[in-house]
């Protein structure tokens, strides 16, 4: 049975494939709702052009109008249940360009005069064409896919391509043109409404495939601006598993490089679980695992409050700096606090584990100032940031020896004495709880170091 008290959400990180596929149907998403709302404005404003120039014979191309409406809100919706990609885009996009060519090639019976019947010819003289480009233009708003445009483009073009072919079925259709020597023969041809002219309708093709590939190209340009937004995030969000909120927000605004290599005074601090062997040999590795990310996550907290770097986990331990990637006036000070803090969590925690029926979790905390090396460490294939010193090797004898001297965290004198300099002010909160252990030896160290203790192991 799990610990209710250790265990928590956890939510596994994100591939960048991942990530760049949730990015890119958030923003199709977007632009299909957006397309949706515009496209309905759009039809009601034809509606109401049609029904002005038109009169009654609006009423025909109403259904047409509906449908298409429908059509981009279905769209939005059925994306929103997975029903997403250029294989269904597509999809929707044939039912579209299969309603307007129908809307704007098919004879319109509406249109009757007693004494004239427009030939199914003149819907090529109208500028109907025009529509098309509508169309491509409410498609780019929820597509981030080149290959969909050209798409999107190519089908506009069979369908008004496949209308010219139905009209040249017609044996009244004509596309010869005199030449151009005989003017007034050709002012005669261009003004029969059985004449259809192949030079406008390549005209328009030419001109659609050529804005299409423009579309694409600036979808193209936005997918690859999204793609770069996401490795940016992906950087910070890399960042952001060693450094605070604020400070990843400093290390992003500067050009300098994050490894440079460079000297300064770091509060270094150890934290440790006081026998995890022990209890990872009663518990199932599930369990033991769950116990490990409670207690991982509470000291993550603590540092980052506290201006920390979580430099890394290490097993049933925690190393954490204070002063890194720039040191500060209050590091040894927030080091101090943020030891007090994580003994705060966790004594909350046992309190919960304890009621729960589960053991409590003692820990140990080592904590030391002084001059370290900081910058990156390793090759060009795997790089980590790191802190190098004898003042890291104290502070993990420190944390070793709260078990010979029975206390739960042993700190510097360095650590004290750095933290009363830099902050006067509250020099006297931050000894709460403390008292001095002379000469302290140190396994592996011929020097003994002057310490403070703080609280007793029970």
């Amino acid at each position: 049975m799990a610990d209710p008290a250790t265990t928590d959400p956890d939510n596994e990180p994100l591939t960048i494939e991942a990530r760049l596929g949730s990015a890119f149907q958030h923003q199709e998403r977007t632009g299909l709702k957006l397309a949706a709302h515009l496209r309905a404005i759009a039809m009601a404003t034809v509606t109401i052009c049609i029904f002005v120039l038109l009169g009654s014979a609006v009423w025909f191309y109403l259904p047409v109008i509906i449908l298409f409406v429908i059509s981009g809100y279905a769209h939005f919706l059925f994306s929103l249940r997975g029903f997403r990609g250029d294989g269904h885009a597509f999809l929707f996009f044939l039912v579209d360009v299969v309603l307007v060519t129908i809307a704007l090639i098919a004879p319109n019976p509406l249109l009757v005069d007693d004494l004239f019947m427009w030939p199914e010819q003149m819907a090529f003289r109208f500028g109907n064409f025009n529509y098309y480009y509508m169309m491509i233009a409410l498609f780019a708003l929820g597509s981030y896919s080149a290959r969909a445009m050209i798409f999107s483009g190519l089908a506009c073009v069979i369908a008004w391509g496949a209308g010219l072919a139905w009209i040249s079925t017609f044996p009244t259709t004509v596309f010869e043109i005199p030449g151009f020597d005989d003017s007034e023969a050709r002012l005669s041809r261009f003004l029969d409404p059985y004449y259809v002219s192949l030079d406008v309708r390549i005209t328009e093709i030419l001109v659609l495939l050529l804005t299409t590939a423009i579309l694409a190209t600036a979808v193209a340009r936005g997918r690859r601006l999204i793609r770069e937004q996401v490795y940016m995030a992906r950087e910070r969000s890399n960042l952001a598993r060693y450094f605070p909120p604020n400070i990843v927000d400093e290390i992003a605004g500067h050009d300098s490089v994050l490894g440079k290599v460079r000297r300064q005074n770091v509060a270094v601090m150890f934290v440790d679980m006081v026998g995890f062997t022990h209890m990872a040999e009663t518990v199932s590795p599930e369990e033991l695992i769950d116990m490990l990310r409670a207690f991982h996550r509470r000291v993550e907290t603590a540092v980052f409050e506290h201006a920390g770097t979580l430099d890394k986990f290490l097993g049933d331990g925690v190393l954490a700096t204070f002063g890194t990637p720039e040191p500060g006036k209050a590091d040894a000070a927030n080091a101090l606090r943020c030891a007090q803090r994580i003994f705060d969590l966790v004594d909350e925690w046992n309190t919960r584990r304890i009621d729960a029926g589960f053991p409590a979790v003692r820990l140990s905390i080592g904590v030391h100032y002084g001059p370290v090396v900081v910058g990156d460490v390793g090759t060009e294939r795997r790089l980590e940031f790191a802190v190098i010193g004898d003042t890291v090797n104290v502070a993990s004898r420190l944390e070793e020896s709260t078990r010979t001297i029975g206390s739960r965290m042993v700190v510097s004198n360095d650590l004290v004495d750095a933290a009363i300099r830099d902050t006067p002010e509250v020099a006297d909160g931050l000894l709460v709880g403390l008292s001095p252990h002379k000469n302290l030896e140190l396994r592996g160290r011929d020097q003994t170091i002057n310490v403070w203790t703080y609280g007793r192991v029970e």
